[in-house]
């Protein structure tokens, strides 16, 4: 022991007339915060991105650096806006979720309600002002489906969970309205590789939200036909012909593909069951490839006739990038996607909803009780 008492002390203890022991409390625990909405965010109305990479550059591999950081700064705010809606979906969510969920304290249901309608509330603000309705470039046109899947994803998860009014309605005509336009875009307007690359999946994914939040059954099947269009394109070893052109990011890019194309198919299902099986299993041939060459470029490296700027090691710290792993288990439940998803501690993606041991029932118990 660190502070032993001396002999002295300990004899002096034996001979002090005995004293009853204090009463034992019970530890004090910390009452939770009062839920403060975070402040509303400005609607970003209109956008005009440039194009990311040098003019030069054919396959779209190589980045003009003042574009770039033009392009981000123009996409920061949405993305900032859907992290923050998001991170409190996920919030109120887990108040509830058996897995999240503190079995020895009741759920707290009124400051869930709080935190949904927070979330309703800030999405509101943007439908109400009509937001990402001018798109100036085919820059912007073809960067907003991704963030229309994320403000989708975040309001599906608080929907039932907020007051019920006139919000609901609003946002759901505004989230409709602006995959209509981008399903017009990418039918007639968007370059050929576009309309069936990760572009094309993500707004996929977006369509799929935002069908099923409206039982929009023109939209689900505009949904399920662009995963099978991006997915009848894969080669017998699983790699897609539009990302491996892109040279030495062509690794990236199969990686940003297959998380819509995975999650799609996962929330169309059971009303669309043929997608995991289209093309021949497309889909898990895709995903079987894409984890092989996260773990061997060179796998890609003969393909894309580039050495891949992909470093295994760096890359698997970015756990995001990988959170279409947890539905695609509830799809697969293959050996060998459990073990690649066991590699991290948490599976969480913005623009695929967040924590997805929330979203999805098939994550073992460890990311379930991740913080």
């Amino acid at each position: 022991m660190k502070h032993a008492l001396t002999s002295a002390a300990m004899i002096l203890a034996l001979l002090a007339p005995a004293q009853s022991a204090p009463a034992q409390t019970a530890p004090e625990t910390a009452e939770p915060k009062a839920f403060v909405c975070f402040d509303p965010v400005p609607p970003v109305t209109a956008l005009a991105i440039p194009s990311r990479y040098k003019d030069d550059s054919k396959n779209r591999s190589d980045f003009d650096a003042e574009a770039n950081a033009a392009v981000e700064a123009a996409l920061n705010p949405l993305d900032d806006f859907i992290n923050l809606l998001v991170k409190n979906a996920n919030a109120a969510l887990q108040i509830t979720t058996p897995a999240e969920a503190d079995p020895e304290t009741p759920p707290d249901l009124a400051r869930q309600t709080l935190i949904a309608d927070c979330v309703v509330d800030r999405i509101h603000d943007w439908a109400a002002a009509d937001a990402l309705a001018d798109m100036k470039t085919q820059g912007a046109q073809l960067s907003v489906p991704s963030r229309i899947a994320g403000l989708a994803m975040a309001y599906a998860q608080v929907r039932g969970l907020a007051t019920q009014d006139a919000r609901q309605p609003a946002i759901e005509a505004w989230l409709t309205a602006r995959m209509q336009s981008s399903m017009v875009f990418f039918d007639t307007e968007a370059p050929p590789k576009s309309r069936e690359n990760n572009l094309r999946a993500w707004a996929a994914l977006a369509a799929a939200q935002v069908g099923l939040l409206q039982n929009d059954t023109v939209m689900t099947t505009w949904a399920a036909d662009s995963v099978k269009l991006v997915l009848c394109t894969s080669t017998p070893e699983g790699a897609l012909p539009n990302e491996m052109w892109r040279g030495k990011l062509a690794l990236h890019y199969q990686i940003h593909a297959v998380g819509p194309l995975v999650t799609t198919t996962a929330l169309l299902q059971p009303g669309f069951p043929d997608l995991l099986t289209t093309c021949d299993n497309a889909l898990l041939r895709v995903a079987r490839f894409t984890l092989k060459a996260v773990e061997d470029p060179k796998l890609v490296e003969v393909i894309a006739g580039k050495p891949q700027k992909f470093d295994s090691a760096a890359e698997m710290k970015r756990a995001f990038q990988f959170a279409w792993l947890a539905p695609l288990e509830t799809l697969a439940p293959e050996p060998a996607f459990t073990a690649f998803a066991a590699k991290f501690d948490l599976l969480s993606n913005s623009k695929l909803g967040g924590k997805q041991s929330l979203l999805w029932p098939a994550l073992d118990a460890k990311d379930a009780t991740a913080p």
